[in-house]
């Protein structure tokens, strides 16, 4: 009789776990979209519904994770199904279509008409309720470069220059992004909106390879914002700047720095992923593999721990 018992549970959870693995198998079902513009254009004419190009590429975490927790619930099925043409573009792969938006940052989830005009964008996760009513908004004409433009002109509100001058950043305009920037910092005290216009412009540089530039303002940040965290991040992109360009030597003292004054903090934490990232950059495989596994230690509750757990599998061969 004991026998037959072990049996029986023993087939029951064999049975458990084959209904699991099913489940698991199953794919997940997903909002509907194309993975080729025109396409999109010709369902949209069709349809008389405005488009959404979702810019992505295959390495971007927060791509994943729209894709992962906002792509999969009702909302947005019944949004993209019904209200919009969703057409997902690698912008590694469609290179022209993703210069032609000037897209510089990932995702960038771009609003066009039918006919593939842009209305406007976002650039960034959002989760899926603020995500669909940005979108709604900018169908209506609410929030849109054009709306807070209007809305700058006629109100002397640094916010809305802040918010203008990211407008125009993100759509690759930099000349009005630092037009607009440059009104934020015009005779103002080095409160928190300066020094995020301060960095906005610091990125601007970086992104468009203006390098010596970037690393000339990253630095004056760190001067002009010293004891806020403005100082902090200033700091982790002279190391950022140094490892662009190739100084890995350079890179991993400004990190360190940043662990020396951050002990503990978040900013540390940072600094020691990237001492990682570096000697990878460098070709330096163990002192790779050491500094990851001194990140786990160090870092048990990051986000960031199963990443760093698979390069080390990845430089070990595993």
């Amino acid at each position: 009789m004991k026998k037959r018992s072990t049996l029986l549970i023993f087939v029951s959870l064999f049975i458990l776990s084959l209904s699991a693995f099913a489940q698991d198998a199953q794919e997940v079902t997903k909002a509907p979209y194309v993975e080729d513009f025109e396409k999109a254009k010709e369902l949209a004419a069709a349809g008389n519904k405005p488009i959404i190009i979702d810019f992505y590429t295959d390495w971007c975490s927060w791509c994943k994770k729209f894709d992962k927790e906002v792509m999969t619930t009702d909302k947005a099925i019944d949004y993209f199904t019904n209200d919009v043409v969703m057409a997902k573009v690698n912008a590694e792969v469609d290179t022209a279509l993703a210069q032609k938006f000037g897209i510089k940052g990932f995702p960038t989830f771009v609003l066009t008409s039918s006919s593939g005009e842009e209305i406007d964008r976002v650039t960034g996760y959002l989760p899926v309720d603020d995500f669909i009513k940005t979108m709604s908004d900018y169908q209506r004409g609410i929030g849109t470069l054009q709306a807070v433009l209007d809305d700058a002109l006629k109100n002397e509100d640094r916010s809305l220059y802040y918010k203008l001058a990211d407008k125009y950043k993100y759509r690759g305009d930099s000349e009005n992004a630092r037009l607009w920037f440059d009104k934020i910092l015009s005779g103002a005290d080095k409160d928190s909106l300066s020094g995020e216009a301060s960095m906005a412009i610091a990125d601007m540089m970086r992104r468009n390879k203006k390098d010596d530039e970037a690393m000339a303002a990253y630095k004056q940040i760190i001067v002009d914002y010293a004891g806020t965290d403005f100082e902090g991040k200033g700091m982790l992109y002279v190391g950022h700047s140094h490892r662009r360009v190739k100084e890995f030597g350079n890179a991993i003292e400004a990190y360190n720095s940043v662990m020396e004054k951050y002990k503990g903090l978040q900013f540390a934490e940072e600094a020691e992923l990237y001492i990682a990232i570096t000697y990878k950059s460098k070709g330096d495989t163990a002192l790779a593999i050491t500094a990851y596994d001194n990140f786990v230690k160090n870092w048990p509750e990051s986000e960031d721990v199963g990443y760093a757990n698979k390069q080390v599998r990845k430089l070990r061969g595993e």
